[in-house]
C-alpha cells in the first residue's frame, strides 16, 4: 500500500483541511535548529503556517531570537525561543568527546524547558526539523508521542556522524520527511531498514513574486557597480559549502575571455558564530582582478527584489546538499539557474532546459557554462520560462504543505510512537 510521502515527489493539490479538524489535542510541535530566514527556515514557516490553517495549533522552539522568530509572530504562530542546550541543538564541536559529554549534560535542561511548549495544552505531535536538533526526538520519547523527522540535510562528514545519525533516525522517528531523494537515499545506504518508514516531500516556497510589478527594482543599478549589461548571483548563507570562492574563481576565468560584460553579486550573511567565512570571502574579493564588479549584500528578508536584479542564479555547492532552494526561488522568479550537479540539485534543475549543472568543484566547467548562458539571450529566455512553469508544477508551497500534513496525520493516527512499514520508493 502506498503511503502518503511515497506517491510522488511532489503532491498535486491543496492541503487536506479535514487533517487538523478544529478540536483540542492537534498541537503539533516543531523544534528547530535556526531563527534565520534561509531554505529550511522557510520551509519550516510555511509547516508550522499549514497547521494553523488547517485548524490545529503550531508551537515552535527555536534557538535564540532572529527574522524566523517575527516572521512566526506575524502569522500568529506560538513561538518559544530558548538557549540552544535547551533545544540540544547540535554543532561541529559536538562530535568530540567534550561535545557529547555537553550533549548529555543538557538533557534534563532540555527537559525542562520544552515543558514550556505545552503550557497552552498537551503535544500531540512533534516535528524535528532538521537533524541539527535533538530536543523534539528527546521530548516525543519521555513522552510517548509520535515523532517526524524532517530531514533537510546530507551529512557527509564525519562518517560517524553520517552512520549515527540514520542509525537515530531509524530508531527515534515514526515518519521520515526527506527533502529530496539524494537525501533519502544517502541515509538508507548507511541504514536499510530506514527505507520502511522514509519518503521525499520536495521543498516549495509560496509564489514570491510581487503583486506590484511595475515597482522599480532597488537592485538593478546597485547590482551593476559600473553600468555592466549582466549579473551573475548567489542568495544564500554565506558557508564553508555553498561556492562563493569557486563562483569568483569562475568568473574571473570567464572575465578573461570575450563575456566581459557581466557584475558578480553575492547576497547573505554567515550563520551565527561562523563569521570567519565572511571574513575569508572579503579577503578573497578584495585579492581579486575583478574585485571592482563584485557586490556583497547582507542578510535580506525580501529576496524577491534581488533575484530579479540578476540575470543568472547560481548554486556551486561544493558540498552535497539535501536540496537547494535557491534554485527554486530562481526558477519561480523566472531566472536560469546554474548549479552543481550534486546532492539534491539534480532533482530540482532540469539540465539543459531549466538550467545548466556542472561539475562540482570545477571552476573551469562553471566559467563555460556561465559563459555560454551571458552570450546567448535567448536561452536564458527559454530556461526562464521553463523554470517557471517546473515550479508551478512540482515545487509550489501548497504541493508541500499539503503532503507534510498528509504524514503528520499517518503519524498520528498510528496511535503510536512508531508508524508501520512503509514500502521504499520507486
Amino acid at each position: 500500500m502506498e503511503s502518503p510521502r511515497d506517491a510522488r515527489p511532489a503532491g498535486e493539490g491543496g492541503p487536506d483541511l479535514s487533517a487538523f479538524p478544529p478540536a483540542i489535542g492537534r498541537r503539533v510541535l516543531f523544534v528547530h535548529q535556526s531563527s534565520d530566514l534561509y531554505g529550511s527556515d522557510r520551509v519550516l514557516l510555511e509547516c508550522a503556517h499549514a497547521v494553523n490553517r488547517a485548524g490545529g495549533e503550531a508551537v515552535v522552539a527555536l534557538p535564540g531570537e532572529g527574522p524566523l522568530v517575527d516572521a512566526l509572530r506575524r502569522r500568529s504562530i506560538e513561538t518559544h525561543v530558548f538557549a540552544p542546550a535547551e533545544i540540544l541543538k547540535l554543532e561541529r564541536r559536538s562530535f568530540s568527546v567534550a561535545g557529547i559529554v555537553r550533549l548529555l549534560a543538557s538533557v534534563p535542561l532540555a527537559a525542562r524547558a520544552l515543558r514550556r511548549c505545552a503550557a497552552n495544552g498537551p503535544i500531540d505531535l512533534v516535528c524535528s526539523s532538521t537533524l541539527a536538533v535533538l530536543g523534539g526526538a528527546l521530548w516525543a520519547g519521555m513522552h510517548d508521542l509520535p515523532h517526524v523527522w524532517h530531514v533537510h540535510e546530507i551529512v557527509e562528514r564525519p562518517e560517524v556522524a553520517a552512520s549515527g545519525f540514520a542509525w537515530l533516525l531509524r530508531r527515534a522517528a515514526g515518519e521520515v520527511i526527506c527533502n529530496s531523494r539524494a537525501t533519502r537515499d544517502f541515509f538508507v545506504a548507511r541504514e536499510p531498514a530506514l527505507g520502511a518508514h522514509a519518503g521525499v516531500i520536495w521543498n516549495g516556497i509560496a509564489d514570491p513574486r510581487p503583486a506590484d510589478g511595475g515597482t522599480a527594482n532597488p537592485y538593478a543599478e546597485r547590482f551593476r557597480p559600473n553600468g555592466e549589461r549582466l549579473a551573475i548571483g548567489l542568495v544564500g548563507r554565506i558557508n564553508r559549502m555553498k561556492g562563493h570562492a569557486l563562483l569568483l574563481d569562475a568568473c574571473e576565468r570567464l572575465a578573461d575571455g570575450r563575456e566581459a560584460d557581466f557584475s558578480v553579486v553575492f547576497v547573505g550573511s554567515p550563520p551565527l558564530g561562523q563569521e570567519h567565512h565572511l571574513e575569508r570571502l572579503r579577503r578573497r574579493i578584495a585579492a581579486s582582478p575583478i574585485r571592482d564588479r563584485v557586490v556583497h549584500l547582507d542578510f535580506i528578508a525580501e529576496t524577491a527584489p534581488a533575484y530579479q536584479a540578476l540575470d543568472v542564479v547560481c548554486a556551486p555547492s561544493t558540498e552535497a546538499e539535501g536540496f537547494g532552494l535557491v534554485a527554486v526561488e530562481a526558477m519561480a522568479l523566472a531566472r536560469p539557474i546554474v548549479a552543481a550537479r550534486i546532492g539534491g540539485l539534480p532533482e530540482v534543475v532540469i539540465d539543459g532546459e531549466t538550467g545548466l549543472l556542472h561539475a562540482p568543484g570545477d571552476a573551469a566547467d562553471l566559467a563555460a557554462k556561465l559563459g555560454g548562458l551571458l552570450a546567448d539571450d535567448a536561452r536564458r529566455g527559454a530556461m526562464a520560462a521553463a523554470g517557471r512553469a517546473r515550479y508551478e508544477q512540482a515545487f509550489t508551497v501548497t504541493a508541500m504543505t499539503g503532503r507534510v500534513l498528509d504524514v503528520f496525520r499517518v503519524a498520528m493516527g498510528c496511535g503510536m510512537s512508531f508508524a508501520p512499514p512503509r514500502p521504499q520508493l520507486p
